[in-house]
């Protein structure tokens, strides 16, 4: 279960904090999210494999990991978060402007897999699409599906293993759903 504090944070502060949580921002409250487990971990190492290798080899962007923070909001009150897989087209790396820290332009692509430990993953979902996000896919390790976000569209939902994930932010990838999840 997460916890949150009700002083407003940035994220100057979240390098001061102790190892061994996952921390964000939500517009100035501090999240603390426990670690992600064997399952969790083991399927966004399927998904950045994937993807590293398919952008890679189009020279598209960058694929990054480990609950990659980014910012989604400076002011008035900052928001951070966390994204499980995060793509970066090669305009928005350009458009970054610090790289050693967090980075500043939203990705192209958020990968989120379900945590039960997630406060409220619906808004983090919305932040990411106000923020610029193109796309944010929810991989949901129980029902083995895919749900995809986009700005002014309906959620979109995969759920046969041997569906097609294709999504326009990457052009030319596709793999079946059952890839994501190692099984293929």
């Amino acid at each position: 279960m997460a916890a949150t504090t009700l002083r407003p944070w940035t994220a100057d502060e979240l390098c001061r904090l102790p190892a061994g949580w996952r921390y964000e921002i939500d517009e100035g409250e501090l999240v603390i999210l426990p670690p992600a487990g064997f399952e969790h971990n083991d399927i966004v190492t399927e998904i950045a494999t994937l993807l590293r290798q398919f952008t890679k080899a189009h020279k598209l962007g960058k694929v990054l990991t480990n609950e990659t923070g980014v910012y989604l909001r400076r002011q008035p009150r900052q928001t951070l978060r966390g994204v499980d897989v995060a793509f970066f087209s090669g305009e928005r790396i350009a458009r970054i402007t610090n790289r050693k820290g967090f980075p500043d332009v939203p990705p192209d692509l958020a990968i989120e897999v379900h945590d039960a430990s997630e406060p409220d993953l619906g808004r983090k979902i919305d932040q990411y699409l106000a923020a610029g996000v193109r796309s944010v896919w929810v991989i949901d390790p129980d029902a083995r599906t895919l749900t995809r976000h986009q700005p002014g569209a309906a959620p979109g939902v995969l759920a046969d293993l041997e569906a097609t994930v294709e999504d326009a932010v990457l052009p030319g990838f596709a793999c079946r759903l059952r890839d994501l999840f190692g099984e293929g």
